[in-house]
């Protein structure tokens, strides 16, 4: 495959290919160049170019020899070439491995118009051939070898011309180390040919008068093949519609009209995009108005999508930040768009596309190949159900590296474990050269025919050949050799997709020409089953010269000709009525189609599916009851029903866990006490509300847990935050909160979260939707009094260890040996292994960057390796400065070798005095020097408040007493004596009566507040007061009353309002929040907050059916119901199908919506069953219909049709 973006994959400057990359930074200047009628060519190779081949590579320099030719008008003498040998290499190295040239006399200019010509005929052809085969290149003669042209020769035993016009990619100065030479690659076996009449003339710029056009056999209008292609396309790619029309007694409908359009096309038509530009991911610089377009057309045009860098291991696969903000919001957008992702790729078998670890063992084949094993079984197993296609191998012609040491049978290997890993998807091997250059790589050809015939015979699990495709325009294969190449490999038992489809030239209608015939061809043959190209736009395509549409998206002729193929010609819409027997047939591509059939002005729809050229059939029931096919709001949150293993969301704390007893389905999401999970998402437009739905329940009390939603113009830098808080609900409960993207969101975030709580309360989340509001959106919600903390990115370097046989980012304090091992991983198939420890305090660190009294979450996991008995293990930071060290401790436990153990601590102070020089996190035990094992470790700073959602800072005492305040006489301290939740609260003792604990605030004036205080007292009881203390310039002090609540010192009580308004007159200099009580006993006060007002929790009336009425069907003896249902809210609810939404009998799915817009309508689908009884139940409500249930007759239809 070619390098997606031209920054973000690094060129091969000995890839035949790498003429286009040159080719194209000259595509605006050249199609802009006028045509010149006084160009006078000139000569670039010497006066005499056969004598002047005396540049040998492996070719012994006798073997060239100046033979006279006769009887030829064009020439007299040829030079006579024998190759006495084959390559060592059998890959694309060897093409060069032997070559021949003949170095440039003169001077080109880049963009210059050029004309190669050569005359061949072989004397000895290659063993098993009767030809002889070359390459003609003209590039650098020497290192980095720019080409400018790259051209197959394949030559019978008569002479056979050839010419290439082509353009300098660029300047080659004569007598330099840029001048330019003729090469003759020649590592294509033993042969003996001669070559004559050689040149290469420079025309000059622009394109002169004369100047010589390329065009390819089959491209006349009249060609013989497309008869014969759109024979097979009606063939193989239409089938026959036949739809009937009855009443319910069974009898035909006529003059019924019908229109029949087709929605997807059974044929993949695809396109590779940028993972980062298709999400409009801050980092890619696009603009709202190019992303606009860029979505659009991948959306519309295509029914299958590929990320062109993001799923390749080398620097995306591993790259963590990459994957959970790019690669997983991109497939899930090409998801919920109903598009087929094609998986690109497993292995690109050479050390440049692979991570740079893999180049060290190379003299280690045991650890290289679990290296790869580990990496096809990680990315294959990560991305089940959101990849319908594998690329197992790309191009292991020209790039293996992993098969010299492991052998050319690895590949078969790789194919088993990718299908261990998803069995349900078909496995390709993708590679350039086999359609391309007329048809002539023939030793690349049969290379990789070799591979795949290997491979089948092995029984190896591969389904496709994926043809790369990329034409250059000098050499355009014929229709029909197309043809003869595909089925050649069809004959294996592989279906062939055409991968990376694209044609490089500036001559726009050859490239328009070009595209048509070869699509055309292609999905005439019954062996192909996509067809898909490597990128559309100018301003994002390796090559801009190959693109569909320009930078400002007007279309080029080629993608005219796309469109035009898709949309028009092989594509099914039509309209017409019943005849006398109520039928009504056509036909059609194969696809689904949406089917409406209307009488008396009463429509009917239904989807009808036609994926075979066996065709399709449906029964469309006139009962005078109008029905619409079910269309869904999109959700852009990936597997909010965690029916997937929650695939798309990234961990956050200890990690998830599956909870099978769901709201809907067979899965939820388990959360402990400070675990969580996190999915950026993408599909949100600013200034539009949204309404966010999940479900919850906890198993305990001392739990508060969240589904939330977050965003802002930064990555990771939330401005906006929304919750569903849930902390006393022991069934599942809906909850519901609109909010709206501000102006400038670039970023958005969906997570779930559960407190660090002391508890063992495990949260349950299920159903977790993202949807327009469709209807009046609810009132704001005040942000929950608990705040979620949900953790940042940890600074750790590695600390997942899943960069297998790596240890980067961690070294030892004191003295240890480190080794990424691989023992027994905590998760992934990485763990860290510590031996040799000097002393008790020795084990693995790595540097961190702290800020001086910085608040720090830590987390590792730590077992004993290979000893019984137990340690105790710690983790620390060590801050050394001018003055010494301090060790700040973030936990403590005993450690086995019988399991792993979470050492873990949230909310730490880490503070020192004197000149920082630096600080270490580490791990140590207590006292033996036992060896360790070390896995998913991270160390990150607390999470912050999003603006604006407390004002209080370390409301919930979790810092001791930090930012609290007491008024004299009163000291305030921190306390683990008595806590509501966390680990601490503050206590305020020696206080006088009505002085209390108190944080300076920053308040509006005629804002309205929330504010919420657990209070208990040491002893005796009083009444809590919360107030704002509002100090004013002129000395003057007011209080504004918030909230009050009888306390004492049996428990905790909490003191909340909301609503309140604040306001005062004059100019103020200070504002306190202040919890006190009219008596002088020690308070204690813990998780408080101030904020703004709003409503507690989004009420809403549950979504209810309303009663039902049956058509009956004679002429079969069923029937069919029509319910209605009412939701009285002014905003659609979200109800999945499941134990809340369900028939019975069933299927689970019988017509129903998931998601009910707004008042009473009759938003169903018909549902046809046999008359005993059918039940829906939604919510706590029932509704039955049976054959007893009242008809539907004309009054009930029309109170349908609302």
């Amino acid at each position: 495959m070619r390098p997606f973006s031209r920054l973000s994959t690094r060129p091969k400057p000995i890839r035949r290919t790498a003429v286009c990359t040159a080719l194209a930074v000259l595509a605006a200047l050249l199609t802009q160049l006028p045509a010149r009628a006084d160009a006078t060519p000139f000569e670039v190779l010497p006066a005499d170019p056969l004598a002047n081949f005396t540049q040998f590579k492996n070719l012994p320099t006798d073997s060239t020899e100046l033979v006279p030719i006769t009887g030829n008008p064009d020439f007299t003498e040829a030079l006579e070439v024998t190759v006495p040998n084959g390559p060592q290499s059998p890959g694309l190295d060897g093409e060069y491995e032997i070559t021949l040239g003949v170095p440039a006399a003169a001077t080109v200019t880049a963009g210059d118009a050029m004309v190669a010509n050569v005359w061949a005929r072989v004397i000895e052809p290659i063993a098993g051939s009767s030809t002889g085969n070359a390459h003609l290149v003209f590039e650098t003669d020497g290192s980095p070898y720019k080409k400018s042209m790259n051209a197959a020769l394949l030559y019978g035993s008569t002479w056979q011309k050839f010419e290439f016009p082509f353009r300098a990619a660029v300047t080659y100065t004569a007598g330099t180390t840029t001048a330019a030479h003729l090469n003759l690659w020649l590592g294509y076996g033993a042969q003996k040919f001669q070559i004559a009449g050689v040149s290469v003339q420079d025309w000059g710029p622009g394109t002169p008068a004369g100047y010589p056009q390329i065009t390819y056999e089959g491209r006349d209008a009249n060609a013989a093949w497309r008869t014969a292609a759109n024979a097979r396309i009606d063939q193989y790619r239409k089938g026959n519609l036949a739809l009937s029309v009855v009443n319910t007694e069974g009898q035909p409908v006529s003059g019924a009209t019908v229109s029949a359009v087709q929605q997807t096309s059974a044929f993949k038509f695809g396109a590779a995009s940028d993972g980062a530009r298709l999400i409009g991911d801050p980092s890619s610089g696009i603009s709202a108005s190019d992303l606009a377009q860029y979505q659009s057309k991948v959306s519309t045009l295509f029914n299958q999508g590929a990320l062109g860098n993001n799923l390749k291991w080398s620097n995306h696969w591993e790259n963590q930040v990459e994957r959970d903000t790019i690669t997983m919001p991109a497939l899930q957008w090409m998801r919920e768009r109903g598009l087929r992702v094609r998986g690109h790729t497993l292995i690109w078998p050479s050390w440049g596309y692979m991570p740079p670890d893999l180049v060290t063992l190379q003299n280690d084949p045991a650890a290289l190949r679990a290296r790869v094993n580990n990496h096809i079984t990680d990315e294959a197993t990560t991305l089940k159900g959101l990849v319908d296609e594998w690329d197992v191998v790309n191009e292991p012609y020209s790039e293996h590296s992993l098969q010299d040491i492991l052998g050319p049978n690895e590949i078969a290997s790789w194919f088993q474990l990718a299908d261990q890993a998803d069995p349900t998807v078909p496995l390709a091997l993708n590679d350039y050269g086999l359609l391309e250059n007329n048809g002539w790589e023939k030793r690349h050809r049969d290379h990789v025919y070799g591979i795949v015939q290997s491979l089948k015979a092995s029984g190896a699990p591969i389904d496709l050949i994926g043809f790369e495709s990329h034409f250059n325009g000098l050499q355009l294969t014929s229709p029909d050799d197309l043809m003869t190449i595909v089925d050649q490999f069809a004959g294996l038992g592989v279906k062939a997709a055409i991968t990376e489809f694209d044609v490089d030239t500036d001559d726009l209608q050859l490239q328009a020409d070009y595209t048509r015939d070869f699509m055309t061809v292609m999905f005439s043959n019954p062996n192909v089953n996509q067809i898909s190209n490597f990128g559309i736009w100018a301003n994002n395509i390796y090559n801009p010269r190959v693109a569909l549409y320009n930078a400002d998206w007007s279309p080029k002729p080629n993608g005219l000709v796309w469109e035009d193929l898709i949309k028009r010609q092989w594509h099914t819409s039509v309209s017409g009525q019943t005849n006398a027997a109520g039928t009504f047939g056509t036909r059609g591509f194969l696809g689904d189609y949406l089917v409406t059939v209307t009488v008396n002005g009463i429509s009917k729809q239904v989807k009808v599916p036609m994926p075979t050229t066996a065709g399709a059939s449906a029964k469309v029931i006139i009962d005078g009851n109008a029905t619409t096919v079910r269309t869904e709001q999109p959700n852009p949150v990936g597997d909010g029903d965690f029916e997937s293993g929650n695939r798309g969301w990234t961990p956050l704390g200890t990690g998830p866990g599956t909870a099978l007893n769901a709201h809907s389905g067979h899965s939820a999401l388990s959360l402990s006490p400070g675990s969580g999970v996190t999915q950026n998402i993408t599909g949100l437009t600013t200034g539009t509300s949204y309404l966010l739905s999940g479900w919850g329940r906890l198993s305990g009390g001392g739990t508060q847990c969240y589904i939330g939603v977050r965003g802002g113009s930064t990555v990771g830098a939330p401005s906006f935050q929304y919750e569903l808080s849930y902390a006393d609900e022991r069934a599942y409960t809906q909850k519901l909160a609109a909010f709206t993207p501000p102006a400038g969101t670039k970023w958005t975030q969906v997570f779930a979260w559960s407190n660090p709580n002391p508890t063992s309360a495990e949260c349950t989340l299920d159903d977790i939707a993202i949807t327009p509001t469709d209807g009046t959106p609810p009132p704001a919600q005040a942000p929950p009094a608990m705040t979620p903390y949900l953790p940042t990115p940890s600074v750790l370097g590695n600390g997942t260890l899943e960069n297998q046989s790596n240890t980067t980012g961690w070294y030892c304090l004191g003295t240890c040996t480190l080794k990424n091992a691989s023992t027994t991983p905590h998760t992934g198939s990485g763990d860290l292994s510590v031996t040799a420890r000097g002393a008790a305090w020795a084990g693995p660190a790595q540097g961190v960057s702290v800020v001086n009294g910085g608040l720090y979450d830590s987390s590792a996991w730590v077992r004993l390796a290979g000893t019984s008995g137990t340690d105790t293990a710690m983790v620390s930071v060590k801050v050394t400065t001018s003055t010494g060290s301090t060790t700040v401790r973030f936990g403590t436990a005993p450690v086995s070798s019988t399991g792993w153990t979470r050492i873990s601590a949230s909310n730490v102070k880490v503070a020192w005095t004197g000149t920082f020089t630096k600080a270490e996190w580490w791990i140590s035990t207590t006292t033996g020097t036992t060896n360790l094992l070390v896995d998913d470790a991270s160390f990150a700073p607390m999470a912050k408040t999003v603006a604006g959602r407390d004002l209080l800072i370390n409301g919930d005492a979790e810092q001791s007493a930090d930012n609290w305040t007491c008024a004299t006489p009163c000291v305030v301290q921190g306390t683990t004596a008595q806590m509501h939740l966390g680990a601490s609260s503050v206590l305020a003792s020696g206080r006088a009566a009505d002085v209390g604990p108190a944080q300076v605030v920053t308040v509006t004036n005629g804002a309205s507040y929330k504010t919420s205080a657990w209070v208990r007292l040491a002893a005796g009881s009083s009444t809590a007061q919360v107030r704002l203390k509002l100090t004013k310039s002129d000395g003057s002090v007011t209080f504004v009353p918030l909230a009050s609540a009888a306390v004492n010192a049996s428990g905790w009580t909490k003191v909340a309002a909301n609503n309140v308004p604040v306001s005062w007159t004059g100019a103020l200099t200070k504002a306190e929040w202040v919890v006190s009580t009219p008596t002088t006993d020690n308070l204690y006060v813990d998780d408080a907050a101030l904020q703004p007002a709003g409503i507690e929790q989004t009420a809403f009336n549950p979504v209810q059916p309303t009663a039902a009425c049956v058509v009956r069907n004679s002429f079969d003896n069923t029937y069919t119901a029509y319910f209605g249902y009412s939701n009285a809210n002014d905003y659609y609810i979200p109800v999945p199908i499941g134990s809340d939404n369900a028939f019975n009998p069933g299927p689970s799915d019988r017509g129903q919506t998931v998601s009910f817009l707004p008042y009473q309508r009759p938003r169903r689908v018909a549902v046809t069953w046999n008359g005993s009884s059918l039940t829906w139940r939604l919510g706590s409500v029932t509704q039955i219909a049976s054959s007893t249930t009242p008809a539907c007759g004309a009054a009930a239809a029309a109170s349908h049709r609302r």
